[in-house]
């Protein structure tokens, strides 16, 4: 995904309750932050190496925790907004963080309405 002004962003999500688990019990939150090879449409190739290949992280958190809040309810989601080079200077080599980690690395909380302009605003 690519913002406006041309940052590109990588969206993850996680959400306590799972359709396929019981009410009473939760997910760890944990988010996919692994590197990856780029398709190059120009060539019709992958690149050579992998890495992160977005300048910053959207980590979309639905914290309901009943099954019966919509997930399209925006008052229960949150997000996190964190530059992708704090990943790569913190932990180079994960290929996932947990939400108390993700925390740890303090990145921008917002919710849906301020989502578009932390993005803009966030410093590579």
């Amino acid at each position: 995904m690519t913002s406006p002004s041309g940052r590109r962003i990588e969206v993850k999500s996680a959400a306590y309750i799972q359709a396929w688990t019981p009410e009473n019990i939760f997910a760890q939150i944990r988010f996919d932050i692994g590197k990856k090879l780029a398709w190059d449409n120009a060539t019709a190739t992958y690149a050579a190496s992998a890495k992160r290949n977005c300048d910053l992280y959207v980590f979309c958190l639905f914290t309901a925790k009943t099954k019966d809040v919509s997930l399209l309810d925006l008052d229960y989601w949150d997000f996190y907004v964190l530059p992708t080079s704090v990943l790569d200077e913190k932990v180079p080599n994960q290929k996932g963080i947990a939400l108390s980690s993700l925390l740890k690395l303090e990145p921008v909380k917002t919710d849906y309405a301020g989502l578009g302009a932390v993005i803009e605003s966030i410093k590579l």
